[in-house]
C-alpha cells in the first residue's frame, strides 16, 4: 500500500498501528510520512506534575548513557580477555585496544557524573538496581587499573594513525553532549 492510499486511513489507526507505522517510516528515513502519521494522531491530555518533562528527559538520557557505558564496558572487557589469550605483538596490540576502550569507558562515565553533579543529581540512585550494574562496577575497577589515560590514548592514536587524536572523546565533551541533549528534550517537554 502506498503512503497516499494509507493516508486515507490515518483516522482509523489505533495507537499500536500508528506507532508501528511511525517507527517503520523512521527506519526507512521517510520524514514526510513520519510527519503525516504523527501529525494526524489524535491528541490526548494528561495532568502530570511539573517535574514530568524534566524527569522524562533525564530518564531518556540516563538510559542512553547507561547503554553507551555498557557497550564500552563489554568492548573493554572483551579486548582484555582476548589480549590475555594472545602472545607477543598481537597481545600487545590487543592490550592497547583494551587500554583505549578503558579510557573511553572512564571518559563516558566521568562525563555523565559531571552532568549529574551540575544538575544536583545522584547518578547512582537507579544505577545499582538496574540490570548491568555488576558489569559496570567490574568494568569501572578494571578500566581504572588497566585503561589508558587521556594522554596515553592520544599518543596511541597518533602512533597508529587510525583516528584523529584531537577528536578524542573526553569527559568534558561527553558532559557537553549530554547537556545539549537535555536542553533539547527540555525544550520539547517543559
Amino acid at each position: 500500500m502506498t503512503s497516499t492510499k494509507l493516508a486515507r486511513y490515518y483516522d482509523t489507526l489505533d495507537s499500536a498501528e500508528r506507532l508501528s507505522l511511525v517507527l517503520a517510516a523512521c527506519a526507512r528515513g521517510d520524514d514526510v510520512e513520519h510527519g503525516r502519521l504523527a501529525g494526524s494522531a489524535p491528541s490526548v491530555t494528561w495532568n502530570v506534575p511539573h517535574t514530568f518533562g524534566r524527569a522524562l528527559a533525564l530518564l531518556l538520557l540516563a538510559s542512553h548513557q547507561r547503554m553507551k557505558r555498557l557497550e564500552l564496558a563489554g568492548l573493554f572487557l572483551r579486548a582484555r580477555a582476548v589480549a590475555d589469550q594472545m602472545e607477543g605483538e598481537n597481545a600487545e596490540r590487543m592490550t592497547n585496544v583494551a587500554g583505549v576502550y578503558g579510557y573511553l569507558f572512564c571518559a563516558q562515565s566521568e562525563g555523565w557524573a559531571q552532568f549529574c553533579e551540575v544538575e544536583r543529581l545522584d547518578p547512582t540512585v537507579c544505577e545499582q538496581a538496574s540490570p548491568g550494574a555488576d558489569l559496570l562496577n567490574i568494568a569501572a575497577g578494571e578500566a581504572e587499573a588497566f585503561g589508558f589515560t587521556e594522554a596515553q590514548t592520544r599518543d596511541h592514536l597518533k602512533r597508529e594513525g587510525k583516528a584523529d587524536p584531537d577528536a578524542l572523546l573526553t569527559a568534558a565533551s561527553v558532559e557537553a553532549q549530554v547537556r545539549e541533549g537535555f536542553r533539547i528534550l527540555l525544550g520539547r517537554w517543559e
